[in-house]
């Protein structure tokens, strides 16, 4: 009995040993470096977002297919003009159909871009603005069936 208890405790330690050092050897990284800045930053920008009451409004309905996406833009109540503004789509299982596509203004405070969505699944829809000091960005998910 007491050979069994010590073969048992012995291999015990010996899957505690495994399991760490797999663990130390497959860290992924969960813990982020420069924590404070970037989140300083990301609070900083959200701020001046609400300041300037910015609103993205998401874009019209999308089809698989070609598409004319339209984005508008709006400050403080008002078109926001003369903006760098990218418009990103993937989807969520692939990324071999990322595409990123400059926008531009067809009105005030309107931008469009044509892109192509290929196949039906959840696609992630991403619009990365640009204008003096602020840049931000916003998502949305879109399911296409």
């Amino acid at each position: 009995m007491k050979v069994f208890l010590v073969s048992l405790y012995a291999l015990f330690l010996f899957a505690m040993a495994t399991g760490v050092t797999i663990a130390y050897r497959q860290a992924e990284g969960l813990v982020e470096s420069n924590y404070y800045e970037k989140a300083s930053s990301y609070f900083r920008t959200k701020a001046a977002e609400s300041s300037s009451e910015l609103v993205i409004a998401p874009p019209d309905r999308l089809r698989k297919g070609k598409n004319d996406v339209r984005i508008s833009i709006a400050e403080h109540g008002r078109p926001l003009r003369q903006a760098g503004v990218t418009l990103f789509i993937g989807n969520l299982s692939t990324k071999t159909h990322d595409r990123s596509t400059p926008m531009r203004e067809t009105a005030p405070g309107i931008y469009t871009a044509q892109t192509v969505i290929p196949f039906n699944g959840v696609w992630l829809v991403r619009v990365d603005m640009e204008k003096a000091q602020l840049k931000t960005s916003k998502k949305w998910f879109i399911e296409l069936n």
